[in-house]
C-alpha cells in the first residue's frame, strides 16, 4: 500500500502528498511515555511519577526522492506549517491518523536530481 498525507482530511483534502517514491524499510512506529520523572532510594526502590501520556510516532525515511516528489513534500510542509495544523497520514496498512509534522524539513541533496531526508510525525491523542 502506499502512504499518503492530507490535510486537513483525505476526505477534504485541500492539500495532499502521496509520494511516488514509497518510505524505506523498516517502518519505524514507536510508542513512548516521554514525561516521566523516576527516582531510586539508596534502598533500590524506585519510584515513578507519570505526568504525561502515550505518545506515538512515526518515523519515515525517505531515500533518493526525485526533484517533483521533494517539491511537494515542500509545499506539504509548508501548507500545514510544519506543526501548527493537524493533518490525515495513510499508513502502510491503509489507516488513517490524525497527526502533526514535528520535524524540520530537511531534505539533503544527495546525487543529481534526487534527495534523501526523514518525516516525524506524531500522531494527536483522542
Amino acid at each position: 500500500m502506499a502512504i499518503g498525507l492530507y490535510f486537513p482530511t483525505k476526505s477534504g483534502a485541500t492539500t495532499s502528498w502521496v509520494p511516488l517514491k514509497q518510505p524505506v524499510f523498516p517502518a519505524v512506529e514507536p510508542v513512548d511515555y516521554p514525561e516521566q520523572l523516576t527516582g531510586e532510594t539508596a534502598g533500590g526502590t524506585l519510584y515513578v511519577q507519570d505526568k504525561g501520556t502515550k505518545r506515538e510516532t512515526f518515523q519515515l525515511q525517505f531515500v533518493r526522492l526525485g526533484t517533483t516528489d521533494r517539491n511537494n513534500a515542500l509545499t506539504f510542509f509548508n501548507t500545514v506549517k510544519k506543526s501548527f495544523n493537524t493533518f490525515e497520514y495513510e499508513d502502510r496498512n491503509a489507516v488513517l491518523h490524525t497527526v502533526r509534522w514535528i520535524n524540520d524539513f530537511d531534505f539533503q541533496f544527495v546525487i543529481e536530481g534526487r534527495y534523501s531526508g526523514s518525516i516525524d510525525l506524531r500522531k494527536e491523542t483522542p
